[in-house]
């Protein structure tokens, strides 16, 4: 399934505290790919993109090989950040530069390449729904323009307290951030399966936040919630600043279709780290086990960025012998996050000199340490791939695994 067909997320805040990656070795969850994009202004000597769900992927590849085709305005016309009536002719321009399973998916896509990409996602079709037909329910378009129009810090939350927050707002706010709602924008049912508070309430005080500062005036994102497109606010990536600076330094990305864990034994240690919220999904329990993992996978004093919406998940706390924390917006609400429904923003730096796995082995890891074991798995290809780098990581703790039967 499609489910990001663009990145929710900040890029300028992303890439700010990433820090200078020429030169170094970066990972990046994909989701809808601009954001991975986006970090080869940075001038990385490889960027790995990985995603668990190889549909999105695909709309990397499809945004990748667009932009090496294609000058800018070909671009944002082509992904449907202007208007065209030629996309699927330039998709036969493009289509050379798939991978062969990308291919054979965006054949199948014609009507969403005719519409633009960047509105085909499942969270975009949800949000034009909402601009169309429950946004003029509370205010009309001229004052939705005049909330994110230049105006000083003072007026815009004067604006917002005194005008736009009324009881129509509340109550759409109420309905709209609830869980019945969030669901029917993602499907997984798991989303909020760690979290027991009010999420409605909380998320409509996070974008009352937002909406009384002036970041609200210059927000892509809110743009696109509010009109169903993104107007002149063009995302990071394709602005004419970056688009050739990102476009010659296609070179570096190489993708990997799995969880983080499975690509770190595949490619190597890395400098920096853009894990979107990945946490959101999972137990303390799991947590830590993936922090672990993370540090082993890490060169020292490696940057890790990433978000969290509803659970506290920070990496300095599940593993801090391995991680520091250097920014956590929950603490410093002067950083400000053109994703104003996250919870935070969190950098963390993984401790020069500590050893693998947060300074620390698991039980399970010290009793194996120094034996050999044997890896056992079904004999499909794909389990056959994850048993080989589940054997690799073993091997970096010390584990041998010379035996490995399917």
């Amino acid at each position: 399934m499609l489910q990001y067909a663009n990145c929710w997320e900040d890029a300028d805040l992303l890439l700010k505290y990433i820090g200078n990656m020429e030169g170094k070795r970066v990972l990046s969850i994909s989701s809808g790919g601009e954001n991975s994009l986006s970090l080869l202004s940075r001038h990385p000597a490889l960027l790995v993109v990985v995603d668990k769900n190889p549909v999105q992927l695909f709309v990397f590849e499809f945004k990748k090989a667009a932009m090496r085709a294609l000058e800018r305005e070909e671009f944002l016309a082509f992904l449907g950040f202007s208007a065209s009536r030629n996309r699927l002719r330039t998709y036969g321009l493009i289509r050379g530069g798939l991978g062969t399973p990308a291919r054979a998916y965006w054949d199948g896509q014609r009507r969403r390449i005719e519409a633009g990409i960047i509105h085909a996602g499942r969270v975009a079709r949800r949000l034009r729904l909402f601009s169309r037909l429950g946004r003029p329910l509370i205010h009309n378009a001229a004052r939705s323009r005049e909330l994110m129009a230049p105006k000083s810090e003072a007026d815009q939350a004067a604006l917002f307290r005194e005008i736009w927050d009324n009881r129509r707002w509340r109550a759409m706010g109420r309905m709209l951030f609830s869980k019945p709602a969030i669901y029917m924008v993602t499907p997984d049912r798991d989303f909020f399966k760690y979290y027991k508070g009010d999420v409605s309430a909380y998320l409509l005080e996070k974008t009352a936040r937002h909406l009384s500062s002036v970041t609200a005036q210059q927000n892509h994102i809110l743009h696109y919630f509010l009109f169903g497109h993104f107007g002149h606010l063009i995302p990071h990536f394709a602005r004419e600043g970056n688009y050739q600076t990102i476009k010659a330094n296609l070179a570096a990305v190489a993708t990997h279709e799995g969880l983080v864990e499975t690509a770190l034994p595949r490619f190597g240690k890395f400098d920096g780290f853009n894990l979107s919220n990945i946490f959101e999904y999972t137990t303390q329990d799991s947590f830590k086990a993936v922090a672990e993992a993370l540090a082993a996978g890490a060169s020292p004093a490696a940057r890790f960025t990433y978000w969290n919406i509803v659970l506290p998940r920070k990496l300095s706390d599940a593993a801090p012998d391995a991680f520091e924390n250097v920014l956590d917006t929950d603490l410093d609400r002067t950083v400000p996050d053109k994703g104003w429904i996250y919870f935070r923003f969190l950098v963390d730096l993984r401790r020069p000199g500590s050893p693998g796995l947060g300074g620390k082995m698991t039980s399970r890891a010290k009793s194996l340490k120094g034996k050999t074991c044997m890896v056992t798995g079904a004999t499909s290809r794909n389990r056959e791939a994850t048993v080989i780098e589940l054997a690799r990581m073993l091997e970096g703790m010390g584990v041998t695994a010379n035996a490995l039967h399917f």
